[in-house]
Formats: structure tokens, C-alpha cells, sequence
């Protein structure tokens, strides 16, 4: 059995150089088999060398402390605590699908059921969450399965990693258990989240919700056309850039009002973007190539997880991030399942799913938005 890299929850950063990735210009789906053995390799190799001192305070980073609260609430809300109902909807209108039987192996073609993947049952034992993550991980990387199909499988990937969260005792169980194939992601999954879940625990939780318009992301297959441009420019390695994009604004889907924070898809500091990069942070296409450009200057190149430590300057987001970004690295077709989450906020009332219409051009209050929107609650707070 091939070794798997452990999750990078420590506050030092290790020495990360990795390899330049291959030509990406197509947009057909590709593996590189050879990437994960090699990785592991690597990772002998870093432990007989000292850990990076970290980066001192006074670095410029990309966001304020308001933008990082707002992004780190963000994300934990993916791992916050309890089991949600099977109902939340798609930011984007899927046709009907045909999709594989949560038994079948991801090599076989779907078979036709009539309950739609995301309305299936959320599993209530260890063995249920064992066999529906394998087959979601496993029908994301499923190359006869469409994108549409893919998104359906990517929001209840993630529903499935928030009953994780709910019973994380279960999970070295849970990495153990699921089938080989899709073990380096449940892995690399579940050490992002717990690394941004403890981000949120150090943080107050928020009174108000943020001044946001939420909107559809750009399709699959676009984004990662400008990830390629990205990397094709400046070196950085496409899978980085796309789980910054991630992490930092679910793919796009959330767009910000201040003029005085973070801003775009890539969320940039104003004064910042005006001194390294070209364009409207706000537009993708240039967010995403100006991400590139500014983790160049400030030493991607040689060092990554440096770089994206100027980038916001937490090592839980270094964490996060860059297990995100091996996950895509091992099979680029798991970007399909991170391009289907959905936007959930930790709220100091509770979590709240976040509708697609959802459209505040000032902060307010959470008890005041909840009444007009009771059933956006969907676990409140002790």
C-alpha cells in the first residue's frame, strides 16, 4: 500500500518544493499517478531538515483582520456541528442525472436511481460515513461523470465532511476504513478543516453577517482555464491557486462591498493589488493570474508555504490550503467536488446556510436577518 502524507496541523511550516506541475492546457481530465509516492518521498527527505522560522508580523499580507475573520468563519462552518438536513439547495440548477449505487466502485458506470444524490440520507453510524464518503470522493474522480453530475457529488462531499466534524473521534477511523483510492483526500480533507475550524475556535463569533451579494461561481471548466493561464505566467501551480480560491471566497461565489478590505474572488488588499498586479481584482481571470504574481514576489517560487503565509499570515491557513492543494494535485478532477461547496457561516447565533440570493450591502445584526430568514439556521448556538 502506497504511504499517504500526514495532516499538517503543527504551527511550523516544513520545507515545501514542489515539483513543477505538467502542461495543463487541456481541459480533459488527467491523473498523475506518480504524484502522491513521489510527495511521500519528499516527506522523508523534510524530516531530517529544520522547520522555516516563521515569518515575522510586519510582512505585508492581502487581507485585514475583519476580512480574515469573515473568511475563517467562512470555512469552518463546513465543519461546524451537527448532521443538516439533506435539503440545502445548489447555487446552480443541475439537471436530472443518473448516479452510481454508493456500493459500486468508481470505475463503474452510473447506475439509475430516483433519489437525487444531494436529497440522499445523511449517515447517522461510522460504517454509513465510511461507505458514502468512498463513493463520493470516488464518483468525483470518476471521469465518465459529468461536470453537472460531479457537483452534485462535491455538495453532499461536503455535508459528509460536516458529520465528520460532528463526531471527530471517528476520524483516524474514518482515513482507515475508506477504500484506498480515496483515503489521501478524506485525509487531506479532514486535516484542512480541523486546521480552519481551529482558526474559527480563537476567533469571536460574529455578531452580524458580512456585507456580501452571494452569486454563481464561474463554470468548472473556465476557472480552471484561468488557474492554467495563472500558472503558465508565473509558475505557481494551478492547484494552489485554486484552493486559495477556495478558501478564500468559495470559487468566486461571494462577492464583498467594502472599499476599504479585502476585495474579488482571490481577496486582495486594494493598496496591495495597486502594487504588484495588473487588471480588476474583482474580475476572476485577473484575480486569479494577480494571485500568481504576488506569491512570485514574495517567494513562491522557492519556498510555497512561505509564500501563502504572506499571503494570510496564519499557519492554519498555510495548513489548509496547501492539503487542499495536494488533494488537487493527486487528482485534479477532486477540484470538480471543492467547485460544488456551498457557503455556510458560523455565526454567533449559530450556523446559518447561506442562501444564493443572499445580498446585504451593509453588515446586520444575525437575530435581525434570522427573522426574516428562520429556516437559514440550521444548528443554533448552545
Amino acid at each position: 500500500m502506497i504511504p499517504h502524507v500526514p495532516s499538517r496541523l503543527d504551527h511550523n511550516r516544513r520545507v515545501n518544493n514542489p515539483p513543477s506541475q505538467p502542461n495543463l492546457g487541456s481541459l480533459q481530465p488527467r491523473f498523475f499517478p506518480n504524484t502522491r509516492r513521489a510527495r511521500c518521498l519528499r516527506l522523508l527527505v523534510s524530516g531530517l531538515v529544520l522547520t522555516l522560522i516563521v515569518v515575522g508580523c510586519s510582512e505585508v499580507t492581502l487581507r485585514d483582520e475583519a476580512a480574515r475573520t469573515d473568511s475563517s468563519m467562512l470555512e469552518a462552518a463546513s465543519d461546524a456541528t451537527a448532521s443538516l438536513p439533506a435539503t440545502a439547495q445548489s447555487t446552480t440548477a443541475l439537471p436530472p442525472t443518473t448516479t452510481p449505487a454508493e456500493t459500486t466502485t468508481s470505475t463503474q458506470a452510473p447506475s439509475t436511481t430516483s433519489q437525487p444524490i444531494i436529497d440522499r440520507p445523511i449517515p447517522e453510524t461510522q460504517t454509513d460515513l465510511v461507505a458514502a464518503l468512498t463513493k463520493a470522493e470516488e464518483a468525483i474522480r470518476n471521469p465518465s461523470i459529468d461536470n453537472a453530475e460531479a457537483s452534485q457529488w462535491g455538495q453532499r462531499q461536503q455535508r459528509l465532511y460536516r458529520v465528520l466534524a460532528e463526531n471527530p473521534d471517528w476520524g483516524d477511523a474514518v482515513i482507515a476504513a475508506v477504500g484506498e483510492d480515496a483515503r489521501f483526500g478524506v485525509q487531506q480533507n479532514w486535516a484542512a478543516r480541523q486546521a480552519l475550524s481551529s482558526l474559527v475556535k480563537s476567533t469571536k463569533l460574529a455578531e452580524t453577517l458580512p456585507a456580501w451579494q452571494l452569486r454563481e461561481p464561474l463554470p468548472v471548466e473556465e476557472l480552471m482555464t484561468y488557474y492554467r493561464e495563472a500558472e503558465a505566467q508565473t509558475g505557481v501551480p494551478w492547484n494552489y491557486l485554486a484552493a486559495i480560491n477556495l478558501v478564500e471566497t468559495r470559487m468566486g461565489r461571494i462577492e464583498g462591498f467594502s472599499t476599504a478590505g479585502a476585495t474579488g474572488p482571490m481577496q486582495f488588499l486594494p493598496s496591495t493589488w495597486a502594487d504588484c498586479c495588473e487588471g480588476d481584482p474583482t474580475i476572476d481571470r485577473d484575480a486569479i493570474i494577480g494571485a500568481g504574481v504576488y506569491l512570485v514576489r514574495v517567494g513562491g517560487a522557492d519556498d510555497i508555504e512561505k509564500a501563502l503565509y504572506r499571503y494570510n499570515n496564519s499557519d492554519r491557513y498555510v495548513n489548509a490550503v496547501t492539503a487542499y492543494a495536494e488533494v488537487m494535485a493527486d487528482n485534479e478532477l477532486a477540484y470538480r467536488g471543492y467547485h460544488a461547496w456551498q457557503v455556510y457561516f458560523l455565526s454567533a447565533a449559530g450556523l446559518i446556510r447561506m442562501p444564493a440570493d443572499y445580498y446585504q450591502p451593509e453588515p446586520i445584526p444575525v437575530q435581525e436577518w434570522l427573522a426574516t430568514h428562520p429556516d437559514a439556521l440550521l444548528v443554533p448556538s448552545d
